[in-house]
């Protein structure tokens, strides 16, 4: 079957992710520059920096119960073009800034843009790609994510924190450009009872030219929808085993992300460069592991649906597990003068992490969003989620060097390394294997009564 459609709308709804890997980046070359290259922010206080570093955290959050109420509302497609325009908005602050509340308005407006494609592109991609693709044009996201990073840590070789900052800027109206000629979810469609346009918009994914050729696919969309409306979401709903089960491993799942040591990890990295005998920059130590996500994160793109996304995520907890606490084993011994001889080990360390948080907990929590999570309470449960792993964001972006101070990196890392260990176990036992799988099927793993075509309940 042709996949180009459903390859192109997933593409063009990444290109979100894409932007906020921009955002995330900018302070890794858009700090120094700032302080270098601009007469308002000589001497920025470390306090200040941090708040710079973590603002954006905070739209994300905010952003979340927003967009939630609105991929529902006017649909997925017209809640990823109307961030769009105040996505460039805050570039363009932050390039033209010349105060600190430019910069953290910018910040902040970026972050919350960000922050609002993280929630509804996974979950556009989940309701439009076939379960044989969808594990991997969901892993599509985290992938351009990095390559987001990857891009501004580039630039900020080449240009100061202004051409980095209107370059950004240009992306947002790329996508908004790619968006315009794809359709909406036939989810959403049907939900809205638009049954006509949902028929056009399948047709459209799958490559059809008549709705009789999907007419079998529609009525299994259809039984999903007319569950979900049969009784509006409210919190009440989380009572229900088949509602309550997926919504608790997604909270897990974003807990064991953020908790997991990848921000510490990567905040360290110049340093874990320079113990291992390297005389590179910080950016261009940031490049370097950025480069090893790239190609970790492709290389899942291409085994998460033959793989399955259970066992890359044991794999991946139980590797940074270890990788951490390698780590925190050389800076203790580093501590004590006992290093000699074993500068090799954070740098194999850290490129051992990068990668197995990349080839698992990096994607497949953002992917599952769109998948584990029932229709009725997807939007709900989503937007909580997804402010729940921006909270977490926020107090390690903001407290991290806090905690290092009052502990030592062999203390941090080693916490991360029981994170990691707990979520092993958490996943070995809690988290079921959706490769294949439709969404209706995900549902009746949790409990959820099979539905028949037509939207009638099995056991009537």
């Amino acid at each position: 079957m042709d996949k180009s459609t459903q390859l192109y709308a997933a593409m063009a709804a990444t290109i979100g992710a894409f932007g906020l890997g921009t955002v995330l980046a900018w302070t890794s070359p858009g700090l120094p520059s700032l302080e270098k290259d601009s007469d308002d922010f000589k001497d920025m206080s470390d306090e200040t920096k941090s708040w710079i570093g973590s603002i954006l955290n905070l739209g994300a959050l905010l952003s979340a119960p927003v967009v939630g109420f609105l991929m529902d509302r006017i649909g997925r497609k017209h809640t990823m073009m109307l961030l769009s325009l105040p996505f460039v908005l805050g570039w363009l602050l932050i390039g033209f800034a010349t105060n600190l509340a430019m910069i953290l308005a910018g910040r902040f407006i970026t972050g919350f843009c960000g922050g609002g494609f993280s929630l509804v592109a996974p979950v556009y991609i989940g309701e439009t790609a076939e379960d044989s693709i969808r594990g991997a044009l969901g892993s599509c996201f985290q992938l351009l994510l990095v390559i987001g990073i990857l891009v501004v840590n580039c630039l900020g070789l080449l240009v100061d924190y202004q051409w980095i900052s209107f370059i950004c800027g240009v992306f947002p109206l790329v996508f908004l450009v790619a968006i315009f000629f794809v359709q909406d979810s036939p989810r959403y469609l049907l939900m809205k009872g638009k049954e006509a346009e949902a028929s056009k918009a399948l047709c459209w994914f799958r490559r059809k030219t008549s709705p009789q050729e999907v007419e079998d696919e529609m009525s299994i969309i259809q039984a999903g929808v007319t569950e979900a409306l049969t009784n509006k979401a409210k919190l009440s709903d989380l009572k229900l085993p088949q509602n309550l089960r997926p919504a608790l491993i997604m909270f897990a799942l974003m807990f064991f992300q953020q908790l997991s040591g990848i921000n510490a990890v990567i905040f360290y990295t110049s340093d874990i460069f320079e113990a291992a005998g390297s005389d590179l920059p910080a950016l261009e130590s940031a490049i370097i592991v950025t480069g090893i996500q790239v190609f970790a994160t492709l290389g899942a793109v291409f085994v998460v649906d033959k793989l399955g996304r259970k066992i890359l995520l044991i794999a991946s907890a139980s590797v940074m597990c270890v990788s951490l606490v390698a780590l925190g084993l050389f800076f203790m011994l580093q501590s004590h003068s006992l290093d000699n001889g074993i500068g090799w080990l954070p740098l194999v360390s850290l490129m051992i992490f990068i990668t197995a948080f990349s080839i698992g907990f990096g994607p497949l929590p953002w992917m599952m969003l769109g998948e584990l999570l029932p229709a009725k309470t997807k939007g709900l449960v989503a937007s909580m989620a997804t402010m729940f792993n921006w909270f977490l964001s926020f107090i390690v972006t903001k407290f991290y060097a806090n905690l290092l101070k009052a502990v030592g990196a062999p203390a941090c890392y080693w916490g991360f390394a029981g994170v990691c260990a707990v979520g092993t176990a958490f996943i070995i036992i809690f988290v079921p294997e959706t490769k294949g799988k439709s969404m209706d099927e995900i549902q009746e793993h949790f409990g959820a009564p099979p539905v028949l075509k037509g939207g009638k309940d099995e056991r009537k």
